[in-house]
C-alpha cells in the first residue's frame, strides 16, 4: 500500500487512526500547505507566456483537479457506507480504494504512480531552494560571493539528509501552520516587491520579444506546471479520513484552491504589467536587490526544505515498510534513506530548470491522478453502491 504526500502529518499511522479532529479551516490550511509557495513565484511566467490563453489554462485545469477531486471524496464516503471496514485502510487511502474497486493490480499501479509522483516532486524542491540560496549569495555580497546552484543543490541535500533520518514531524498543526505562514509571506512580501521596487531601466524591447515559443508549445508547458503544482489527489483523500465532517471536503478544497489561485492571479498581473514576457521562471530572480527581497527568499527556501522533508519523509517510510525496516531509529533506515537522497541530488543536478522538471511531471505522472482515475473510480463506487442496494431489497 501507499504512504500519501501528507499521510504521516495528519497523524494516520497505527498509533493514531482514531485521531479525526480536522475542522473544515484547518482542512483548508493543509491544501494550501500541499500547494506552498510554487504557483506564486514559478507559475506566473508560464501564464504570462501564453497570453489571454493562459487565463483559459487556469480555469480549465483547476476546473478539472476541482471537480475530479470531489469525485474522489465522493468515492471515500460511499465505499465507508458500503464497507465500513474500509476504515482499517485509511492509512493508503487512495491505494484502498483502488483495490476495492478495480483489483490489486490496479493497486499496486497506483501506488507505484503516486510514489514515483511523490519522489520526483521532491526535485524541483530541491533545485528553486538552491537557486534561491545563489540569489541570496549573490545579492547580499553584492555580487562577490557567486556559489552556483549546482553546488548549492549538494549543500542542501546533504543538509537535509541527518534531517530524514529522524523521521516525519509528529505536530502537523504546528508544522502546516507554519507552512502556510510562509506561503502567505511570500505573497505579501513578492507583492510589495513587484509594486514598490520595480527597476525603472527594463528594456522594453526585451520584454517584447523575450518569449519566442510558440504558442502551443507554451500552452502545454502551462499545462504540465499547473498539473504539476496544484496536484492535489495524492493528498486528499487522507485529509478526509481525518475531518470532523467528511461531508464538507468539496468546501475545503474549494476555498484552498481560491486562496492559492487568488495569491496566483495577483503576482502574474503584476508581473505581467511591469516585466510582461521578460519575467523569470522564478519571479524573485528578476527584482531589484531590497532587504525585503531577501526576506523573501529565505522564506521561499525554507518553505521548500519543509515541505521537501515532510513528503520525503512519508514516502521513505512506505519503502521501509515494503523491505519490513523497523520504524525504530536504526542504521538502515540511516542508509536507506541517504541512498535515496542520494538519487535526488543526482537528479536535481541533471536537469537544467526546475519548470521543466515540473511541466514533465504534470504532463505525464499527475496525468492519470487528476484526469483519468478518479472519474473510473467513482463510475465503478456507483456500481458497487447499485448492487450493495439491490441485495438490501
Amino acid at each position: 500500500m501507499h504512504v500519501s504526500e501528507r499521510t504521516l502529518l495528519l497523524g494516520l499511522g497505527n498509533e493514531t487512526t482514531n485521531c479525526k479532529n480536522l475542522s473544515v479551516f484547518f482542512a483548508v490550511i493543509c491544501v494550501i500547505d500541499v500547494f506552498g509557495v510554487f504557483p506564486i513565484i514559478a507559475l506566473p511566467k508560464a501564464i504570462i507566456n501564453c497570453g489571454y490563453y493562459g487565463i483559459l489554462v487556469v480555469i480549465v485545469v483547476c476546473s478539472f483537479q476541482i471537480y475530479t477531486a470531489i469525485l474522489l471524496g465522493r468515492c471515500w464516503v460511499i465505499l465507508e457506507e458500503i464497507y465500513p471496514t474500509v476504515n482499517t485502510k485509511n492509512r493508503y487511502p487512495y491505494s484502498a480504494l483502488a483495490e476495492i474497486t478495480y483489483g490489486k493490480r490496479w493497486a499496486n499501479f497506483v501506488t507505484l504512480l503516486l510514489d514515483l509522483t511523490v519522489f520526483s516532486g521532491g526535485i524541483p524542491n530541491l533545485i528553486l531552494a538552491s537557486q534561491n540560496l545563489q540569489l541570496l549569495g549573490l545579492r547580499i555580497s553584492g555580487g562577490n560571493v557567486n556559489i552556483t546552484d549546482c553546488y548549492w543543490i549538494i549543500i542542501v541535500g546533504l543538509v537535509l539528509c541527518p534531517i530524514l533520518w529522524l523521521g516525519s514531524p509528529k505536530d502537523m498543526k504546528c508544522v502546516c501552520t507554519l507552512s502556510v505562514f510562509m506561503v502567505i509571506s511570500v505573497f505579501f512580501l513578492s507583492c510589495y516587491c513587484l509594486i514598490f521596487t520595480v527597476d525603472d531601466d527594463v528594456d522594453l524591447e526585451k520584454i517584447t520579444n523575450a518569449n519566442e515559443d510558440p504558442l502551443w508549445k507554451s500552452i502545454l508547458l502551462a499545462y504540465g506546471i499547473m498539473a504539476f503544482q496544484f496536484d492535489i489527489h495524492p493528498t486528499i483523500l487522507t485529509i478526509q479520513v481525518d475531518m470532523k465532517e467528511k461531508l464538507k471536503l468539496p468546501k475545503a478544497i474549494l476555498f484552498g484552491f481560491m486562496v492559492t489561485v487568488s495569491m496566483l492571479a495577483v503576482t502574474t498581473s503584476l508581473a505581467a504589467i511591469n516585466y510582461g514576457t521578460a519575467t523569470r521562471t522564478s519571479i524573485l530572480e528578476m527584482l531589484p536587490t531590497t532587504t525585503v527581497l531577501h526576506v523573501a527568499a529565505a522564506l521561499t527556501t525554507a518553505q521548500l526544505c519543509l515541505t521537501s522533508v515532510v513528503s520525503n519523509n512519508a514516502l521513505y517510510q512506505h519503502m521501509e515498510d515494503c523491505l519490513c525496516i523497523s520504524r525504530e531509529f536504526n542504521s538502515k533506515r540511516c542508509v536507506l534513506r541517504s541512498i535515496l537522497n542520494l538519487l535526488a541530488i543526482l537528479l536535481a543536478e541533471s536537469v537544467p530548470r526546475f519548470d521543466i522538471v515540473m511541466s514533465f511531471i504534470g504532463g505525464t505522472l499527475t496525468g492519470p491522478l487528476i484526469f483519468t482515475l478518479p472519474p473510473l473510480f467513482y463510475i465503478k463506487v456507483l456500481e458497487l453502491q447499485t448492487k450493495r442496494e439491490e441485495q438490501l431489497l
